[in-house]
């Protein structure tokens, strides 16, 4: 039986890890204290992912954003791209999930740490046979944006076109590299 962290385990072995940032005493600290329940936040549906985003740039000083997302079996979480002003981090709740970072791929289990460093392509999917809930930390925040323009873009119900991806590019901080998606999408069984 895998072991069951709580949600305070986890942010605070995140803390102590030096992967979830500590708010300094300037003025990017938030004016108040934020609480989000369990079933509350901005929820985001990508393709076959759920983005359950708890807490935002707008409430962090810009420091961070934090989502709770679910990943289908056999899905790839984004096309092979990058980002140059932030870090992502992912916590893996439950499931198994496979990290692509330049071409080297590593499988995280339940309790498992992945940092995807700024500047480095790369990509995730769900490799196992339920599906993958993971913690998504991106460092400073606001890739929340991009993620509710895609899922708006994608909730249209029409393919999306090469512009409208090159729309989301120019207005956010990702990098496409639509040339390794198929060789990835071969090689690892898995779908956008």
């Amino acid at each position: 039986m895998a072991p069951v962290f709580s949600r305070r385990f986890t942010l605070r072995s995140l803390f102590v890890a030096g992967l979830f940032p500590r708010f300094s005493a300037a003025s990017d600290t938030p004016t108040q204290a934020v609480l989000v329940r369990k079933d509350e936040g901005e929820r985001l549906k990508i393709g076959g992912s759920i983005f359950d985003f708890k807490l935002k740039k707008n409430q962090t000083g810009g420091q961070l954003a934090f989502a709770e997302a679910v990943i289908s079996v056999g899905t790839l979480g984004a096309p092979p791209h990058l980002h140059r002003t932030f870090d992502e981090v992912c916590y893996v709740l439950e499931g198994t999930v496979q990290v692509w970072v330049e071409g080297e791929v590593v499988t995280l289990h339940s309790g498992d740490v992945h940092l995807r460093p700024k500047g480095k392509i790369h990509t995730f999917w769900n490799a196992g046979k339920t599906p993958a809930k993971c913690l998504e930390i991106s460092m400073p925040g606001g890739h929340e944006d991009y993620l509710r323009d895609l899922s708006q873009l994608l909730a249209k119900g029409t393919r999306p076109q090469p512009e409208d991806f090159a729309a989301l590019a120019q207005k956010h901080d990702i990098v496409y590299f639509w040339d390794k998606l198929p060789e990835i999408i071969k090689k690892y069984q898995v779908q956008l």
